[in-house]
């Protein structure tokens, strides 16, 4: 009976061994599951910049004349894109908004509010709240504020980005509020026929106007965040 007795407690701790090994087994696989679903989630680094982004000055804007226009295909969605100028903007990122459904947000999936000039100093900044949805955007100012409104509008921006590849795509994705980044591409109109149906999506050319139509739809082939290229 001894003998008997003993056996089956040796088996029941070799059984829980077995056991543990097997769990650690499976959280160690199911970490490494994870880290590998996440990487591919994540943008490639093309290249380093130590060099300060300057974020005092105004976006460049150049006029250009594109040999023949930039079609998509997406899903069941065609969009031809129409490049209208060269576009720079160096900044500070006040807000960002990702968006999914319909067409829009296949062709376009994230939109950037950012801030140029005395905005992104901080004594300025603290006085300013921005805010975006339903690809509107929208900011407050409170009294003591030492730039006006006209000043907020001329050196703010809402950016549709059109992301040029999936690269792109995934680097957007990973701004986040405060970043400063530098974006280059094309201010571009847009036409499609997502599920057969005609679209007509236009960019601004004026960082003055407001309202309606006063967004930048941005065709963009390179991120820079932080100290980070991507393209």
């Amino acid at each position: 009976m001894v003998g008997v007795n003993c056996i089956g407690r040796f088996s029941a701790k070799h059984m829980r061994r077995r056991t543990l090994r097997f769990s650690y087994r499976l959280l160690i696989i199911t970490i490494l599951f994870l880290c590998l679903l996440s990487g591919c989630d994540r943008p490639t680094p093309t290249g380093i910049d130590f060099d300060k982004i300057d974020t005092s000055q105004d976006p460049i804007q150049e006029p250009c004349t594109p040999d023949e226009p930039i079609i998509k295909e997406l899903k069941k969605s065609r969009f031809m894109i129409i490049p209208l100028a060269e576009y720079k903007i160096s900044g500070v990122v006040v807000s960002t908004k990702t968006y999914s459904s319909e067409w829009d947000g296949q062709i376009a999936p994230v939109d950037l509010a950012i801030v140029w000039g005395r905005l992104t100093e901080p004594e300025t900044g603290r006085y300013i709240t921005y805010s975006q949805g339903v690809r509107w955007y929208h900011y407050k100012w409170r009294e003591g504020c030492p730039v006006d409104n006209s000043y907020i509008i001329s050196h703010s921006s809402n950016n549709h980005i059109i992301p040029a590849n999936e690269n792109i795509c995934r680097a957007v994705k990973t701004i986040r509020r405060k970043d400063r980044v530098v974006l280059k591409g094309f201010l571009v109109n847009l036409t499609g026929t997502p599920n057969g149906k005609k679209v007509i999506w236009n960019t601004s050319l004026s960082r003055t106007d407001t309202g309606s139509g006063s967004c930048e739809l941005f065709y963009v082939s390179y991120v820079r965040v932080e100290t980070k290229v991507y393209e």
